[in-house]
């Protein structure tokens, strides 16, 4: 009878010990696919930021670095006149809205600033400074890594 009751309790802690070493294998099956969850959702809320010193003329860049990455002036994404039509003129009040900017200053200064990708889920924000000789580029993204190499890889393309 106790032999039997110490080969059950065994059997039983066994049983135990074996249940929580695959609990802890589901918790971190669970756990991995909520990681991967959680990137997925958030890969457009990360931020990236870089700068860059390029000997080429700032008003060079600037077009180069407006085609390369896409950003279009005001009267480009408009199309219209925002004097004479009140939908053009709430059409530009609504894209100021979503973080669009476009400065200019020819040979000194450029910034440019929009929405890309499937309901404006990234941001792309470039500066241009004219420093000597030499035109600093400084740009900041807010978005996937993919999406972030890929700027970069437009500004340095522009840039060489």
């Amino acid at each position: 009878m106790m032999k039997t009751l110490k080969i059950t309790t065994a059997l039983f802690m066994l049983g135990i010990i074996t249940g929580c070493a695959e609990l802890s294998a589901i918790n971190q099956k669970v756990g991995d696919w909520a990681g991967e969850i959680n990137r997925t959702l958030n890969a457009d809320k990360q931020q990236f930021s870089d700068t860059l010193t390029s000997k080429r003329d700032i008003d060079t860049l600037y077009v180069r670095i407006k085609r390369n990455v896409g950003f279009e002036t005001m009267e480009e994404m408009l199309k219209c006149d925002p004097e004479s039509n009140k939908n053009c003129a709430w059409k530009k009040a609504a894209i100021a809205e979503g973080g669009y900017v476009h400065e200019k200053t020819p040979g000194v200064y450029y910034r440019m600033a929009d929405s890309f990708g499937n309901e404006g889920r990234y941001y792309v924000a470039v500066t241009l400074e004219k420093e000597g000789k030499n035109t600093l580029i400084s740009w900041r993204v807010k978005g996937s890594q993919d999406f972030a190499n890929q700027i970069k890889a437009d500004i340095l393309k522009a840039a060489k």
